[in-house]
């Protein structure tokens, strides 16, 4: 059992059910109910202990005002210590948490996992708040502000979640926001949606979509969801039988007009001819005799200089510019070069033109790694790969077991 228990770990799995073990003479040892490592059953206990401490905070008294799901949410969070806001792209997640911010008119921390998508809803509020990655954050014991807005929740690891939690006062209230259908986080768990599932917390799903501009993606993104493999099939969004060579001429037009923010290549993978690592290297190769500028991502978060892992900018020469900072190349924490991001890293941001490459062995992270990639896109679409892989990633999906929404049987492995 031990050794099932970290497969399934390694899994990002929080724990097995008796009932999907496959193996029937261990199946038949065992008592009812889920089985833990011990570290996993120590954090999903602290989470929920810590999620049942805010509920029991009495809720604010305000007179309803809610006609719209955005003034739901805005009343929410008026009212309970704690509330979720979840919707895909372009139904007004960022303008809800513009609201709540207005309407608190208080001290205010926005936190993300990366500091790109913490930047970036801070850069939309247009009121003063602090800002920064939770890692940053939460160096402390508590968050010093009466509201927390938290962005890209699916990207939050059970611990860091646990962390989160517990730094959240009495007086203090906290809304978590996230698109639940992405990918969970790369650590394990998918304690966001959890959460939602658990329908103790109040929650508001915004699914109207305020973008005519994305519409054939997002009808894309509806097919994925519903496991439609018709329906992509239906959608010309650039599906091709594509090599390295044409690769390197789609992202040459962009080293041209030195657009890399508007462009990027995303794969499924790390490894392998069509993975992260091996086109980075044959991108950097062809481009380098005669490109003077090279996107490039920050790798590890360092508090030296503040940077972030997942954080993107570009190099030109011993320069390296994020925005509107330039620093020197042997400031910069360690970075690898990135025409080419794993669908894993590109969460939290958005690109106007988006190449997905769907390699051999994509099916394994289901749908919601297909959903990601597609959702990154603003403008244009094209994705490579083969329609059997694509069929059966639609098919799986990565959500991660856990016992967040039912703690009645809690067997610990030691």
């Amino acid at each position: 059992l031990h050794a099932a228990l970290l497969a399934a770990a390694r899994e990002g799995h929080l724990c097995l059910e008796k009932t999907i073990i496959d193996d029937p003479a261990l199946s038949a040892l065992l008592p009812e109910g889920r089985h833990y490592l011990p570290k996993y059953a120590e954090v999903e206990d602290k989470i929920v202990a810590e999620v049942k401490r805010l509920l029991q905070l009495p809720p604010k008294d305000i007179t309803s005002f809610a006609k719209t799901k955005q003034e739901r949410a805005i009343e929410n969070a008026l009212m309970h210590p704690l509330s979720l806001v979840t919707g895909g792209p372009g139904t007004g997640k960022t303008y809800t948490a513009t609201q709540i911010v207005k309407a608190f008119d208080t001290s205010t921390i926005v936190a993300a996992p990366t500091g790109k998508a913490a930047a970036h809803l801070i850069a939309k509020l247009k009121y003063p708040a602090k800002g920064g990655t939770l890692h940053s954050l939460l160096l402390g014991e508590t968050l010093d502000a009466k509201l927390v807005i938290v962005d890209e929740c699916t990207m939050i690891d059970p611990f860091l979640f646990a962390r989160l939690l517990s730094a959240i006062g009495p007086e203090t209230t906290l809304v978590l926001i996230g698109d639940v259908h992405q990918l969970p986080a790369v650590e394990g768990g998918s304690i966001f949606a959890d959460l939602i599932d658990s329908k103790k917390i109040p929650t508001t799903t915004l699914s109207k979509c305020f973008r005519s501009d994305r519409k054939e993606i997002l009808d894309l993104a509806t097919a994925i969801l519903q496991g439609n493999v018709e329906d992509m099939r239906t959608i010309d969004l650039g599906f091709s039988e594509g090599n390295l060579e044409k690769i390197y001429q789609k992202f040459w037009q962009y080293v041209k007009e030195k657009d890399f923010s508007n462009f990027r290549i995303l794969s499924t993978l790390r490894k392998g001819p069509l993975g992260v690592d091996a086109l980075n290297r044959f991108l950097f190769e062809k481009l380098q005799p005669t490109a003077e500028e090279f996107p490039i991502m920050i790798t590890r978060n360092d508090r030296r200089t503040g940077f972030s892992n997942g954080e993107t900018g570009i190099l030109k020469g011993d320069t390296a510019i994020f925005g509107d900072q330039q620093f020197h190349l042997h400031e910069l924490p360690t970075y690898e070069y990135a025409y080419c991001l794993s669908v894993h890293k590109s969460q939290g941001s958005e690109y106007d033109d988006v190449l997905f490459l769907v390699p051999d062995g994509s099916e394994n992270f289901g749908k919601e790694v297909l959903y990601t990639a597609v959702t990154r896109a603003k403008h244009s679409l094209a994705i490579d790969g083969n329609p059997e892989q694509i069929a059966a990633a639609l098919r799986l999906s990565s959500r991660k077991i856990s016992g967040i929404c039912d703690k009645n049987h809690l067997i610990i492995i030691s």
